[in-house]
């Protein structure tokens, strides 16, 4: 996946890229706040981004209210603290809110994008 540093380059070439863009958005931000120590997580388990510092995990969907993207989302989060405990799971999203609690404990946080770009 690449990146864009400016969100208005990346909706030149879009047309409804809701997602793409809040992805790139995402991107941009994690970049500035953990430069070099920001990974792209994808060993058989694609998480969108990892701080292994941290041991923060981040999905980005526009929406989690499609029950199968909601499954692959949070499925995607608990298959990778399996392989490597986190200390925090968010999914950002256009503007839903929720704690979803899994098995064993895992919070995995719903969190829209305005407020998770003002922790």
């Amino acid at each position: 996946m690449h990146y864009f540093t400016d969100n208005g380059l990346l909706s030149i070439f879009l047309t409804g890229g809701e997602t793409s863009l809040l992805e790139n958005l995402c991107a941009i931000y994690l970049y500035q706040k953990f430069g070099d120590r920001l990974y792209f997580y994808n060993k058989n388990i694609e998480v969108d981004f990892f701080v292994a510092v941290q041991k923060y995990a981040v999905q980005v969907s526009y929406s989690i209210a499609d029950e199968e993207t909601r499954n692959r989302e949070v499925r995607a989060l608990e298959k990778l603290n399996e392989f490597l405990p986190l200390q925090k799971s968010v999914i950002v999203t256009y503007e839903e809110e929720e704690n979803i609690i899994l098995p064993g404990g895992q919070v995995v946080e719903v969190i829209p994008a305005w407020k998770w770009l003002l922790e």
